[in-house]
């Protein structure tokens, strides 16, 4: 896939997600006009003539948004290529430049966005009567009945799908989709039903209820919870969305990186077909004194028919028969002690060890003690699997540079007995200092040896690694981001939104005696209350659902996952500040 091609799909998914996040900031923002708007119809200015007036101004408010968002974009474009660049390890110098197709591109696209919310403001004008408007921050909200079933649900949906998640048996993916409906829905009725019902039940204990302002503080959270219900059980569900998405490319990001010496175990590999290859290639190598050759080592290999048993706990495409690397046990304890390992696996004449990287217990049967059987002219060899590897025993080897075969290691007396000239490959193996640095090195050998050598080199294969990777891992980000940010956002407005409701309220507060520090508190209690539940909802999904793909990789995921938990929070802690802070100042400010 082009990089072109998953950048215009992650601009997409991006644009859907702002063109949300603006009609609904733009919505807020019309609703704390509506006084405003009563007082000019009063005065005698047409419905029609209010429409248009905000008709124009969104849109030059969306104009000034627009321009300013291209000039920052514009500015911080080299930084984000710069860190896209790094985290793909490439060694280019990332110059400055304007791209005019991707400010049309976004000119076009917000302002079809900004046109939208503009009519979506007029047309609001006429939804409501005069009488409405003034009353508009003024209509009590009911509150919510509190019901012990729907709490209990919600707490058996959301266990439901927990349970099913985590004993998970990868055998049919329909129930993916099962644990997926059950734990949204849990989540909507945890928040609008649940929720209340512990608050309710919060307040039978009188001592704690009739404490300081616990009293007010719970009663306005019962009254809020019918309008922030849903709305919360959104950001949660979202939330886990975006932790899930930024924990499973860091976690893909990690594995793949850290599996890198277990998929290329040499530095290079290559078909010998000649002596005189060995050492042009070795001439080659010693041009660069720092990638010494640290040893060489001749092996072959043969490619021969088999049949091995079905492994896969899923079945849902069972290949048994295919062809198969087949190396001596001799051969592999060559290649062991190049690389440094020591061979402790003593094989009988009907035994194989079966090299399998990509290896989950979860999704896939122990092979061990399981029949596989080799295939030559007419000559059929059962043998049983003593031992696997979750590794290759060579760099990823290819046949017609398409497909890559399983490896087996027989005992050289059944090496020998199966031995045909016309199925052996003569392979070379080669491990230098400082692969990673070994660009210039890596480029000589494939110009010089052209199409005559295929040769799988390591830094290949850990730049190709790195640069997807790179890009999984920073449009994740970037794409997570931008969600945490406009769902933060989101919780911010309804706050403030409330903060001007409320003000009424904590003016009366504080002129009965009722301290600056105590309303203060009151509210961080009441905010963080709103903050924190879909937070913590959130991350509980997401954990479940990364224990998931930690299964799938066989793979521990948990420094990864707890860096994505530890930046989200993070941010979701300085939303938190702001709204408090900002919340303050509204009921603060004298009447």
């Amino acid at each position: 896939m082009k990089v072109s091609t998953v950048f215009n799909a992650a601009s997409i998914v991006i644009a859907v997600f702002v063109a949300m996040f603006i009609w609904y900031s733009n919505s807020f923002f019309t609703k704390k006009r509506k006084k405003e708007v009563a007082l000019y119809s009063m005065l005698g200015v047409k419905k029609k003539q209010i429409g248009r007036m905000l008709f124009y101004e969104n849109l030059v408010m969306g104009a000034l948004a627009l321009v300013a968002g291209i000039l920052i974009g514009t500015l911080f474009s080299k930084l984000f290529v710069m860190i896209l660049i790094h985290i793909m390890s490439f060694d280019v110098n990332v110059k400055f430049a304007i791209s005019l197709k991707a400010i049309i591109s976004t000119i076009i696209v917000f302002l079809i966005i900004f046109i939208l919310a503009s009519v979506h403001s007029y047309i609001l004008i006429y939804k409501f009567q005069l009488i409405d408007l003034f009353k508009s921050e003024k209509v009590a909200q009911k509150q919510p009945k509190a019901s012990l079933i729907l709490a209990l649900f919600s707490i058996i949906f959301i266990g439901t799908g927990y349970y099913m998640a985590l004993t998970y048996k990868f055998n049919n993916l329909s129930i993916l989709l099962v644990i997926l409906v059950c734990t949204v829905i849990g989540t909507y009725m945890f928040f609008v039903s649940f929720i209340v019902f512990i608050v309710k039940l919060s307040k039978k204990n009188k001592v704690k209820y009739f404490r300081g302002l616990n009293m007010i503080g719970t009663s306005q959270i019962l009254y809020r919870i019918k309008a922030n219900g849903i709305s919360l059980a959104t950001i949660a569900v979202l939330s886990a969305t975006t932790i899930t998405a930024m924990g499973t490319a860091s976690s893909l990001y990690y594995d793949k990186v850290n599996s890198i010496n277990k998929l290329t175990p040499f530095s290079y590999d290559y078909k010998s077909n000649s002596e005189s290859i060995d050492e042009q290639i070795e001439q080659i190598i010693n041009k660069y004194p720092n990638n010494k050759i640290k040893n060489c080592t001749n092996s072959e290999v043969m490619i021969i028919d088999s049949k091995w048993p079905e492994l896969s706990k899923m079945k849902l495409h069972p290949v048994t028969n295919s062809k198969s690397y087949v190396v001596s046990e001799s051969t592999m304890k060559e290649l062991y002690k190049a690389r440094g390992i020591e061979y402790n696996i003593s094989l009988n004449s009907d035994e194989v060890i079966f090299f399998m990287p990509m290896y989950s217990d979860k999704v896939m049967e122990n092979p061990v003690g399981k029949n596989i059987e080799l295939k030559i002219k007419d000559q059929k060899v059962p043998l049983k699997i003593k031992a696997f590897k979750e590794e290759f025993l060579t760099n990823q080897l290819y046949i017609n540079e398409v497909a890559m075969l399983d490896t087996v290691v027989v005992k050289d007396e059944v090496y020998n007995k199966l031995y045909d000239e016309d199925k052996v490959i003569k392979w070379r193996f080669i491990n230098i200092e400082n692969q990673k640095e070994s660009k210039n090195l890596t480029e000589e050998l494939e110009k010089t040896l052209g199409s005559n050598v295929t040769l799988s080199s390591y830094y290949e294969n850990y730049m190709l690694t790195m640069s997807k990777m790179g890009i999984i891992i920073f449009l994740g980000s970037f794409i997570g981001f931008v969600f945490l940010i406009c769902t933060g956002s989101i919780i911010f407005f309804k706050q403030l939104s409330e903060a001007y409701e409320d003000k009424e309220r904590y003016d009366i507060l504080k002129k009965i005696g009722v301290k600056k520090s105590e309303i203060r508190i009151s509210i961080a209690k009441q905010i963080s209350f709103i903050f924190a539940l879909p937070l913590v909802i959130g991350i509980m999904h997401s954990l479940i659902a990364l224990t998931i793909l930690q299964i799938v990789l066989s793979s521990s995921l948990v420094y990864p996952v707890l860096i994505t938990v530890g930046v989200y929070t993070l941010i979701y802690l300085i939303y938190y500040i702001l709204t408090v802070n900002s919340y303050w100042k509204i009921v603060d400010v004298k009447a």
